[in-house]
């Protein structure tokens, strides 16, 4: 019955991320809309990942535990970083590394589970999505000890983890639903190569806005120096 209430939870702010997360993506970015849509995509991404990942250790199924906690971390930190000044840490920034170094550690230890296993395998999964996982929490890793290094990130760099973190957060979503809950959906479209397209979507569109954040901040920096050899 816990189970089954955690899983209607799950279901529900999942797919409440997913509109919130596509309704943030063709926002204009920065305005009160966007702001907004990003807001209720937070909260419902955190709570989908807790349960998810409560769900997970009921089972257990270590494997959509790192994932949900790895959701997590990217929502969140995503969210900081936006929310804290430029060029500066905060208190919240010193114990990301803790969170990212954690999941390498818990992804490799179970990859290393199935490798060592008779049959491959640690609760029906081979050691590539782990160590998949321990790939991807080490590059956010890398990005978490680099802002301290830096002591903080220029608007430029601030924007690039804000985006990449969010948008991983939102395909990690989508991929949950339109792989394990599409199921749910009308055979029509649960067999079609439609539901396909999202994920690589998503990336597409992360891309676009990495790129476009990228030249926008290599002309602000343009400018500056310019005004800076110009100025008496």
């Amino acid at each position: 019955m816990i189970l089954s209430h955690f899983m209607l939870l799950h279901i529900i702010t999942g797919s409440i991320a997913i509109i919130a997360g596509v309704l943030a993506l063709i926002q204009r970015k920065g305005q009160s809309p966007h702001r907004f849509s990003g807001k209720f995509f937070v909260i419902s991404m955190s709570i989908m990942a807790l349960s998810g990942a409560y769900i997970a250790y009921l089972k257990p199924m270590m494997i959509t535990l790192i994932a949900g906690f790895y959701t997590l971390h990217l929502v969140l930190t995503a969210y900081m970083i936006v929310k804290s000044p430029e060029k500066t840490c905060t208190q919240f920034d010193y114990y990301t590394p803790l969170s990212s170094g954690g999941l390498v550690c818990l992804s490799m230890y179970f990859g290393l589970q199935a490798l060592n296993h008779e049959n491959g395998t640690f609760q029906g999964f081979s050691h590539e999505p782990y160590a998949f996982f321990a790939l991807l929490s080490a590059i956010a890793l890398i990005g978490d000890i680099k802002l301290l290094i830096c002591k903080g990130l220029t608007l430029g760099h601030r924007l690039a983890r804000h985006i990449w973190r969010m948008c991983f957060a939102l395909y990690f979503a989508i991929g949950s639903f339109f792989g394990q809950g599409a199921k749910i959906l009308p055979e029509a479209l649960s067999q079609s190569v439609l539901i396909e397209l999202p994920e690589p979507l998503i990336l597409l569109i992360m891309i676009f806005w990495l790129l476009k954040t990228a030249i926008k901040s290599r002309k602000l920096i343009t400018i500056k120096n310019t005004c800076k050899t110009t100025s008496p």
